[in-house]
């Protein structure tokens, strides 16, 4: 692969790459810092990849193995005071992504990274299931038993 064709690629799936690491930290430097991150250690591992059609889940797996990584090394969980919420339109909305945002930090690893497939990075439950190797069955029952979690954390239906 050329450094062109890597760049080309890289382009089109960072907006994804960028949603996914921001659900890890809620910190926009630190999600760009992160998918830097990626892009560089793809790159330098670019000729690794044998099979070029599976350039978005490997690049999306360099991702979430150093967010984990960086977010188990990190000892310091942020308060929720600490979250940030940028161009929010009401205090009310803004409240409400907190309390989401919170509740999905608090669920177990497994069901945290469905749910940051689905709704930050917009995979489907096939793509979730190849990027985790996992059976799709597996996806969506993680994907209810987390949004029942949250349901239950949140106290409504609207979820």
């Amino acid at each position: 692969m050329t450094d062109e064709v890597f760049f080309n690629r890289v382009e089109k799936i960072r907006q994804k790459m960028y949603a996914i690491a921001y659900s890890y930290f809620y910190s926009e430097s630190m999600a760009i810092d992160m998918v830097d991150d990626a892009v560089y250690r793809g790159y330098l591992k670019k000729n690794s990849l044998k099979q070029e059609q599976f350039f978005e889940t490997w690049m999306v797996r360099i991702l979430m193995n150093l967010c984990a990584t960086h977010y188990k090394k990190s000892k310091r969980h942020r308060s929720f005071e600490e979250y940030v919420v940028d161009h929010e339109p009401s205090a009310e909305i803004a409240t409400n992504r907190l309390e989401l945002m919170d509740a999905i930090s608090h669920l177990p690893d497994d069901l945290k990274r469905i749910i940051t497939l689905k709704y930050y990075g917009e995979y489907s439950t096939k793509e979730i299931a190849e990027l985790l190797k996992i059976p799709m069955g597996t996806v969506g029952t993680r994907v209810r038993k987390a949004l029942d979690l949250l349901r239950m954390e949140l106290g409504g239906d609207d979820i």
